[in-house]
């Protein structure tokens, strides 16, 4: 079986995916099918990787068919999980208990204990995970149980989902010689801290020493990669990585592959393997003419799994574009609609769909968290070009002849960042280029490395970026681009960039003057679903739609075609043409494929 084209977000695991197209060679078709299974990494297979998973170019290695988590989430639920490394977990006097399970070892031969948990946890606070502002504390309770305390009034339901769905332990015998009693308690003050004055955080001694340990961290030189999962690193190099079913596994006996490759390749290297039946799986994007030529296919199938959202983000800090009306000008200008039919087209199948959104989140979590007279209150920004030019005007921009002119006399022209291998990105944005500059403002795509593209985003080098805005969580999806992953970041390798630059203060609905990276950070930490959930997430779309810090225009539909030529029982399709176990590979890749083996599904044919 070959999984093909790229699936990871641009922040980390369980981040919504993204078709780019990735490819690769076609060994396993020419051999025995049920020993090879290639799989393609995303998003960029540089010349230069490592095994560290805290080095910015750990590159997904660590992933769920090498090194576990503790649950997987069930998409789109946020209170339900499979069972992974943990078997069982309750909460009892303010501590969440998490045992893990009394069969998992390492790949070493040694068993997964509460330690290698424990340093784990406390060294991912280094990096700024999100499960810290949910507690105060982790401590070892015995052998394989470790105790999280949570924040007092901390949600049970959501610190499970940070906790649980986030957290893949790695070895203490590897990392564990960074963790210190000193650099511990450096940890719990600075997030106790944080949750009560994170301006004041940032100050703390504490906050210095844990950003010089992170820099350690992420230096430390690691030459074997050593995990728990269901296959084992045989060999790597600056363009493969090939594993191979690792018999220590608990499940092994569920697993039909003996092996797992990892390539990387475009779009055009897929497609023709995909109709010739050497691929048996993939996400790859596909356009309208590809998608009814694979309809045709023998053995063709598709899954249409849970949706999620691209959208142009916006440099906040940047002149012109630090100011609202500008932002907003830019919103009546580009045709949301026809950039998204541009690259997709008007079949629902056909990799995303045109729905307005005017709130930033999907249109489902829409249904779900608002009311319709709510919605039809936001601003649709409808293309009009004569509202963007008295925008524009109103803030001293002049047009000189074709072109305008920002206050200071200069050309005002925008540069589109993109992901040179996410195609259909490309020709949106192309596309919302060509409309920029018939209105007056010159401006191009850069198309660049994955790699290259994300720092840029992310160090805050750039005008109007791409995202990706995805999850179960509404509150979540504003976190994503407003949270201090891509605002603001206060840890781990960004640390100190200004990202989008969106704030830090602003005034939102509801709310008032607030630090906007730090407070829509803690409602996802704090704000359970039911009515304040439904309030907050009016108080943010309605920030959203006036400040323009980002433009959804495309809904995407996740393409997963695959074949029965050679492999059977895939993850059942029911209704719309996905189930339970599809909506969580689409939600997390590499852990529902991993999942889906784990559970038997995918079984070469005799």
């Amino acid at each position: 079986m070959l999984v093909t084209a790229c699936t990871a977000g641009t922040a980390g695991g369980g981040s919504p995916a993204k078709n780019s197209g990735n490819a690769g060679g076609t060994d396993a078709a020419g051999g025995d099918s049920s020993k090879v299974l290639t799989f393609f990494p995303c998003c960029s297979w540089n010349t230069t990787w490592s095994f560290n998973p805290y080095n910015v170019n750990q590159l997904g290695i660590q992933n769920d068919f090498i090194t576990m988590r503790l649950a997987i989430a069930k998409a789109p639920s946020l209170t339900e999980f499979v069972p992974q490394l943990a078997d069982k977990w309750a909460v009892e006097n303010g501590k969440l208990n998490v045992h893990l399970r009394d069969d998992a070892k390492w790949q070493d031969g040694t068993p997964v204990t509460s330690k290698d948990l424990h340093d784990t946890a406390i060294l991912n606070g280094l990096r700024g995970d999100g499960f810290w502002n949910d507690i105060t504390g982790v401590d070892i309770v015995d052998d394989k149980t470790v105790a999280f305390t949570l924040k007092e009034g901390q949600p049970e339901s959501l610190a499970k989902l940070d906790i649980l769905n986030a957290i893949r332990p790695y070895p203490s015998s590897v990392y564990g010689q960074l963790v210190t009693d000193e650099l511990k308690q450096d940890v719990i003050k600075y997030f106790r801290t944080l949750q009560q004055n994170p301006e004041q955080a940032t100050k703390l001694a504490e906050a210095r020493r844990m950003g010089d340990a992170f820099k350690n961290l992420a230096a430390l030189k690691v030459d074997k990669l050593i995990g728990n999962g269901p296959f084992r690193l045989e060999n790597i190099t600056t363009k493969e990585a090939k594993l191979v079913k690792w018999d220590g596994f608990w499940d092994a006996d569920q697993i039909k592959f003996a092996g797992i490759r990892y390539l990387n390749g475009s779009n055009q290297t897929v497609y023709p393997q995909l109709f010739s039946g050497n691929v048996h799986l993939s996400n790859v994007y596909m356009p309208p003419p590809i998608l009814n030529r694979w309809k045709t296919t023998p053995n063709s199938n598709t899954a249409l799994s849970l949706g999620f959202g691209f959208a142009i983000v916006f440099n906040s800090n940047q002149k012109p574009l630090d100011s609202k009306a500008v932002r907003q000008a830019l919103a009546y200008v580009i045709p949301r609609q026809q950039i998204s039919e541009a690259a997709y087209g008007t079949d629902d199948a056909a990799g995303g769909t045109w729905k307005e959104v005017s709130t930033g989140i999907s249109p489902t979590l829409e249904e779900l968290y608002l009311k319709p007279e709510q919605i039809e209150q936001l601003n649709k920004y409808p293309v009009d070009a004569a509202k963007a030019t008295e925008l524009l005007q109103g803030e001293g921009f002049t047009k000189k002849g074709d072109q305008w002119m920002k206050p200071d006399g200069k050309p005002f022209t925008i540069t589109f960042t993109a992901n040179a291998e996410t195609s259909d990105i490309v020709t949106s944005f192309n596309s919302a280029a060509k409309a920029l500059t018939a209105f007056g403002i010159k401006s191009e795509v850069n198309a660049t490395s994955g790699a290259q593209q994300d720092a840029d985003q992310h160090n805050g080098d750039f005008q109007a970026g791409m995202a990706f805005v995805g999850g179960s969580n509404p509150l979540g999806m504003y976190n994503f681009l407003l949270g201090p992953g891509y605002n603001f970041t206060r840890q781990g390798n960004y640390a100190g960039k200004r990202g989008i630059g969106f704030g830090p203060k602003k005034n939102v609905p509801g709310l008032g003057e607030v630090d906007v990276a730090s407070t829509i950070d803690r409602q996802v930490r704090t704000v359970e679903p039911g009515e304040e959930m439904n309030k907050q997430v009016w108080n943010w779309a309605q920030l959203v739609n006036e400040e323009v810090p980002y433009i959804w225009y495309a809904t995407k539909v996740y393409q997963f075609p695959f074949s029965t030529k050679d492999f059977t029982n895939w993850p059942p399709l029911g209704e719309n043409n996905t189930s339970e176990l599809w909506d969580i590979i689409s939600a997390d890749m590499t852990g529902g494929l991993s999942l889906a083996m784990q559970q038997g599904y995918i079984t070469p044919k005799p």
